[in-house]
């Protein structure tokens, strides 16, 4: 099979610097010869980019750097039909058709499977996927602007009242066993969906409530769809219901274990706490002996009354040396 000189992944500092080197780089086996596909960083930024097209690589796609003749699939994430015709304008691409202009979603399938996966028509980015037209009934046009939200969470504003906890309960849970997993593109893929279901001012009831809207893949609208037709969904409960998944779920509920530990107890045939603390082989950490002397204390909330005697006794202790100094609690902490 032919292989393909790709280059290395230069560090972030590297690249900042303009430092490059032609002598780093790694040989990758081509499978898909038909396929040459192109990752745009339009709405993605370097670093994905970068880790993605690794990624395919190293499963025997070809995958270009720069835009060139040779490419046969374009992949663009949070980016619609005519923002993509735009890019390419301004790259002196007179005749986009002769490119598969496709979603993300088409590009996370293909990894999923390891091989190239069929260009439905859902995974196409369609000109018709657009907003309504400026004449439709007004009945027809939304009064929330989905084209409007912004793909990155620190430019929305969340506030405290989910109306969609069914769905993002569900996808939460679909991150964390990705996570278990080390599968990030999929993990990623659910937590940037519920952070977007959990920014709506409203319920979502009706597919058509999430078009438009972005991080909503293949993957979270099926879970969406079944949820608004059966109530709950099947995936979820079956990684509830899952051995692994409850075992990583107790094991990383302890200060100093993370998946890499778990996995290890797991393969060891432990799959519960109990276990693991009456297993006397086991060598501990320092950190993992804290976490399991002081388990309860870390894994309990902090209620109300305690966080006002805390804020009590620093702003009087304050106070002593700057009368008037403003004390406030602030919540978020992740200990």
């Amino acid at each position: 099979m032919d292989r393909i000189r790709a280059p290395a992944v230069f560090s972030q500092r590297k690249r900042q610097k303009g430092m490059h080197s032609p002598n780093l780089s790694c040989s990758y086996e081509i499978k898909f010869n038909k396929f040459v596909i192109f990752i745009m960083q339009r709405k993605m930024g370097m670093t994905r980019r970068t880790f993605l097209m690794e990624l395919a690589r190293r499963k025997g796609f070809r995958v270009e750097s720069e835009l060139s003749d040779s490419v046969t699939h374009i992949v663009a994430e949070n980016n619609s039909y005519l923002e993509v015709q735009d890019w390419l304008r301004g790259q002196a691409v007179g005749d986009s058709s002769r490119f598969e202009l496709l979603d993300i979603s088409w590009f996370t399938a293909c990894m999923e499977a390891g091989r190239p996966v069929d260009s439905e028509l859902k995974y196409r980015l369609m000109e018709q996927d657009q907003s309504p037209p400026l004449n439709a009934p007004e009945s027809e046009v939304p009064s929330f602007i989905a084209s409007k939200v912004s793909q990155y969470s620190c430019q929305r504003k969340t506030t405290l009242n989910n109306y969609n906890k069914k769905f993002t309960d569900a996808f939460e849970v679909m991150a964390e066993n990705y996570e278990f997993k080390e599968n990030e593109i999929f993990c990623l893929e659910f937590l940037r969906a519920a952070s977007v279901l959990k920014f709506l001012p409203f319920p979502v009831t009706k597919m058509k409530d999430i078009q438009g809207l972005p991080c909503m893949g293949d993957r979270v609208r099926d879970i969406i769809e079944e949820i608004i037709e059966e109530g709950e969904s099947s995936r979820a409960k079956e990684v509830l219901n899952d051995e692994r998944y409850q075992s990583f779920k107790q094991f990383t509920s302890v200060f100093g274990v993370g998946v890499k530990t778990s996995e290890k107890w797991y393969r060891m045939g432990l799959r519960t706490l109990e276990e693991v603390k009456a297993d006397n082989t086991l060598k501990l950490s320092k950190m993992q002996k804290a976490g399991f002397l002081y388990y309860e204390d870390l894994v309990s909330c902090v209620s109300k009354a305690e966080a006002d005697a805390v804020s009590l006794i620093v702003k009087n202790t304050v106070c002593r040396f700057l009368p008037d100094a403003l004390v406030t609690i602030t919540g978020g902490f992740r200990r």
